[in-house]
């Protein structure tokens, strides 16, 4: 079975052209770096403790013009088709993910430092670039054009969000500049700017796109976008790094503390920012934390005993407990809700768990010299899994192949 997917792969790419109909849809289409199959092993059995390995095929995105680069940034499409990223460059490269043609490079007119933040468009193929020139910009990914230059910041833009329905984009900046501002996505125009104390890590907004989050060191605020104001403060204990997690449906956030002082993992209301489910474990929690796609259960770290737990997120009832071989620094759930990964805090590797039976699925290898794992987030359809490495190109997990050789 192994050498059967792994023909199909190779079949797939290795008869990889640039045909009419690709250069009808997307005019710069070519394979100049195109994402390429490299040899790569998983390991499955019937725990972590007790596995077998399996050679399969791996995708590989990197950009051929910086090809010692790493990647700073990746975003995907809202229908999963796309994917765009950029390797310290001030290029924004875009692949279509079913066979990793690179249909567009952004480049024209565009950066003149690093690209630090990516985010496409919720209802569309437009992409919202931060860079360090201090700058964001919104691009058409179609032909390759800049659409709108938003006004600069006095700082990295290293964050980004688009409003649900498309109709604003938030910026926002730490180091020397520490704030976030709102743009009209259609004109460009700037609506306003929230000052903050602390370097600003992610942003995300209401389902309604009334209210906006920004995740902090130690805190997480709340502003009403309608009113400009600061509707509510999340924190643990002063002073102290906070990490936090949004619900799919942008309703609530899970707050977890750090690994070096675990305690209590918090849920909160992002509309009235009130506390409202405190979950305490007997070996204390901490990062990563994230809620489940259907938002009933929240996962975290449980540092004392090299596990992770999920949690009802309305009761606090324990649902299950997964035994790692290494701490995690990473959890995602796929978008259907069947699988949970988990980065590893020292390594390169991911663990890939069923979610519902918390059964041990495979063990994934990353490469060791790209470092150790940075990022993992799974595609639309939960058919693969992206991770992105320290020094590393863009590695692209397929867990369906992976459970067909189980």
């Amino acid at each position: 079975m192994e050498d059967v997917i792994s023909h199909e792969q190779s079949l797939t790419f290795t008869r990889q052209i640039v045909t009419a109909a690709d250069l009808a849809e997307w005019s710069d289409a070519t394979l100049d770096s195109a994402g390429r199959l490299t040899d790569a092993h998983a390991f499955t059995g019937s725990s972590n403790a007790d596995t077998q390995p399996l050679k399969l095929k791996q995708l590989i995105f990197t950009d051929s013009q910086h090809s010692s680069q790493r990647c700073k940034c990746f975003a995907f499409s809202a229908d999963g088709k796309l994917l765009a990223a950029s390797f310290e460059s001030s290029d924004i490269l875009v692949w279509r993910l079913s066979d990793g043609l690179l249909v567009q490079r952004l480049h024209r007119q565009g950066h003149t430092d690093r690209v630090m933040a990516l985010s496409f468009s919720p209802v569309d193929y437009t992409l919202v670039s931060g860079s360090n020139d201090r700058t964001a910009i919104v691009w058409d990914t179609r032909c390759g054009r800049v659409l709108l230059r938003l006004g600069r910041h006095n700082g990295t833009v290293d964050s980004i969000a688009y409003a649900p329905n498309g109709t604003a984009i938030a910026t926002g900046s730490g180091g020397g500049d520490r704030s976030v501002k709102i743009w009209d996505a259609l004109i460009g125009a700037y609506l306003h700017s929230f000052s903050v104390d602390e370097d600003v890590y992610s942003l995300a907004f209401s389902p309604d796109g009334s209210f906006l989050c920004v995740e902090l060191d130690t805190s997480c605020n709340i502003y009403g976008i309608h009113t400009y104001t600061r509707a509510a403060t999340l924190q643990h204990v002063v002073g102290k790094r906070l990490f936090s997690s949004m619900s799919h449906q942008v309703d609530r956030i899970v707050t977890a503390p750090d690994s070096d002082d675990p305690g209590q993992v918090k849920i909160w209301s992002t509309v009235t920012g009130e506390e409202l489910l405190t979950i305490d474990h007997s070996m204390r929690l901490s990062y990563p934390v994230a809620f489940s796609p259907n938002g009933a259960e929240v996962v975290a770290g449980c540092e004392a005993d090299t596990a992770a737990v999920t949690y009802d997120s309305r009761t606090g009832q324990l649902r299950h407990v997964f035994k790692l071989t290494k701490p995690a620094h990473l959890a995602a759930y796929s978008p259907d809700g069947h699988y949970i990964a988990f980065g590893a805090r020292f390594g390169s590797h991911v663990e890939l768990y069923d979610a519902k039976s918390e059964a041990f699925l495979a063990n994934f290898d990353g490469q060791e010299e790209a470092g150790l794992i940075s990022e993992i987030r799974f595609s639309s359809d939960s058919h693969a899994l992206l991770a992105r490495f320290e020094w590393g190109p863009l590695l692209l997990y397929n867990v369906q192949d992976v459970l067909r050789m189980r």
